[in-house]
Parts: structure tokens; C-alpha cells; sequence
């Protein structure tokens, strides 16, 4: 991941957008002196939207209920039995 101090970041910004939406690679923004806690990153906003569905539907339990489903090898799924409000 490229990293770009702040002054950097600011003149180059328009750029820096066009570049992690054409790549759909992050950039991280760090102060010189800074630590990783200082940190922002930009990143594409299909990307951010993947990792927040992804973060709730781990938060929720659905990631690790389609998982375990996936992992079913009985070969069938009785459509009845699916709690169809809880996912």
C-alpha cells in the first residue's frame, strides 16, 4: 500500500482519488513522525461498502449461519426449514 504524508495527500488529492478508484488499491495518509494509529486511509467506495456488509454480517452471526450452511455436505436443503426472517 502506498503511503502519502498529508501535505502530499492535499496536493495531490484529485489524483490520489482518480488512482485508488482506477487500481481499487488503498492509500494510506500518515503523518512523517505519526504512528499507525494516525493513519487514515482512502479507499474505493465499492470497497468500504464490501468491508462494512462484511463487518455487519459478521457482527450478526449470518456470516458464520452461511458458513456453516455452505459446509453442509447432506446434499439437500429442505427450503421449509429456513428461518427466512432471521437472515
Amino acid at each position: 500500500m502506498d503511503t502519502y504524508t498529508p501535505t502530499a495527500a492535499r496536493k495531490n488529492l484529485y489524483q490520489l482519488i482518480k488512482d485508488v478508484n482506477a487500481q481499487r488499491r488503498p492509500i494510506a495518509i500518515s503523518p512523517a513522525h505519526g504512528t499507525k494509529d494516525a493513519e487514515a486511509i482512502l479507499v474505493n467506495r465499492q470497497d468500504w461498502d464490501s468491508i462494512v456488509e462484511t463487518l455487519y454480517l459478521e457482527n450478526t452471526g449470518t456470516l458464520a449461519r452461511a458458513e456453516a450452511r455452505r459446509a453442509d455436505d447432506s446434499g439437500t436443503t429442505d427450503i421449509d426449514d429456513i428461518d427466512w426472517d432471521s437472515l
